[in-house]
């Protein structure tokens, strides 16, 4: 299985807190890789690492074979790495295929002039929008949508950037469970294309469902991966916690 990128040894010290302490994790090509652990644990540190908006203290960070000290937000889309926040960044004013394509517009030249080519642009956005299952017409207001929607055009503007890699920040805090599966039947599309997905959520039934491998992370610190067949949700529970079975996770 191809690996799309890794990060070796990460430290990142804030002023009078270590965040990261020596942290080593890799994503593969069709493999979802789930990252747990408690608030605070330092999953999101980690990609915002990866994605360009922190700099790390030190470490490497290696993608396609080519190795960073550090990223930028700008390093990391054209290294085809894309993010999926909880709260998410479409634009409600803009149309979905506007959405889609914004920083990098189709366009077309009309003698010595270029403008938007709206009719390529429109073809493009309905093949994407099939793949993640939104059968809207591309033209439409986001602010129209559900909030379902709006991820599927967020999971959507991933795939019109041609990212390798696609970070899911907690996707599932909003959504029904009828909505979640939906997300989950997405996910698993996904990881069939070839992409590789870094999955965070504190939903351990979730976990179960859609992982490859875990890797836990508490207090900073690396406590392992594990292949999900191999673990159970009270296992990864002790990882998380250090002890045994904490009664407020999500054993659904």
């Amino acid at each position: 299985m191809q690996t799309l990128a890794q990060m070796k040894n990460i430290r990142k010290e804030f002023p009078g807190v270590t965040a990261l302490n020596g942290i080593s994790f890799d994503i593969r090509a069709g493999e979802v890789h789930v990252l747990l652990g408690e608030n605070g644990a330092g999953k999101s540190t980690l990609m915002k690492i990866l994605s360009g908006v922190h700099k790390p203290t030190s470490g490497e960070i290696i993608i396609n074979g080519k190795s960073f000290s550090r990223l930028t937000p700008q390093d990391s889309y054209k290294q085809g790495i894309s993010v999926i926040y909880q709260e998410l960044s479409v634009i409600n004013s803009l149309s979905i295929q506007e959405n889609l394509f914004i920083g990098h517009l189709p366009v077309k030249k009309i003698g010595p002039i270029k403008i938007v080519d709206y009719k390529t642009m429109n073809q493009q956005a309905k093949q994407i929008l099939q793949t993640v299952g939104l059968y809207r017409d591309p033209k439409t207001l986001v602010e129209a949508l559900s909030i379902p929607e709006k991820q599927q055009v967020e999971i959507a503007k991933a795939l019109a950037a041609q990212s390798s890699i696609i970070i899911m920040d907690e996707p599932t805090a909003s959504l029904t469970n009828a909505e979640v599966d939906y997300l989950l039947s997405i996910v698993k599309r996904l990881k069939k294309s070839g992409k590789g997905i870094v999955y965070i959520s504190h939903k351990l039934s979730e976990i179960m469902a859609i992982g490859d491998r875990v890797s836990v992370l508490k207090d900073g610190s690396f406590v392992g991966t594990k292949k999900i067949g191999e673990v159970t949700q009270d296992d990864l529970v002790t990882m998380m916690v250090g002890r045994q079975i904490a009664k407020n996770y999500q054993h659904e």
